[in-house]
């Protein structure tokens, strides 16, 4: 499966009237409404940022989504979290996006060195400063990242979530690492 980028900042569209004909203020109140706006939809509260919190959510959003789909629910792995959160950690450290490990190492070897020997196996990425909700909404936008969402064969998760730098930002690294039998 592709890695997944989601754009860094949302970016407002706006329709007037020739420039000639809007004041200078009017397009200063203009912009500083948008950036308000963008900020307050797109980003948690950056003291209201948990690693634990932010993951406990996540499952939550996952699960909600998939018996609305008539599956089961997804338990929490042990070895998927670890092998998740180890993911996370290696992108924010190298400030990357990518299912291979920055040694190259491939996603599925990663969860296989975690332990995990589950036949069924996925994995989506995302990186933005993002709640919950709205990285579960992207991925439920991309065709891939949604097959791996609404996949029956998986009955389990691991959740990892890293803070770091990407393209000058401040955002999270998110990781979600599927299994099934």
């Amino acid at each position: 499966m592709r890695a997944f980028a989601p754009p860094i900042s949302s970016r407002i569209a706006l329709d007037a009237a020739p420039e000639e004909a809007i004041p200078l203020k009017a397009k200063l109140i203009v912009l500083l409404v948008a950036l308000l706006v963008g900020a307050l939809v797109q980003a948690p509260a950056a003291g209201a940022y948990s690693a634990t919190t932010w993951r406990a959510e996540m499952l939550k959003q996952i699960n909600k989504y998939r018996v609305s789909h008539g599956l089961r629910p997804l338990k929490e792995n042990r070895r998927l979290h670890r092998a998740a959160a180890a993911h996370s950690r290696n992108m924010a450290r190298h400030r990357m996006l990518s299912h291979s490990s920055s040694n190259g190492m491939s996603w599925s070897t990663r969860i296989r060195r975690y332990g995990y020997r589950g036949s069924w196996m996925g994995e989506n990425l995302a990186v933005g400063w993002w709640s919950a909700p709205v990285a579960l909404r992207a991925w439920r936008r991309s065709a891939a990242h949604n097959a791996n969402l609404l996949n029956g064969h998986f009955r389990s998760v691991g959740l990892g979530v890293r803070k770091g730098t990407y393209a000058g930002h401040r955002v999270l690294y998110m990781t979600a690492d599927f299994g099934g039998r």
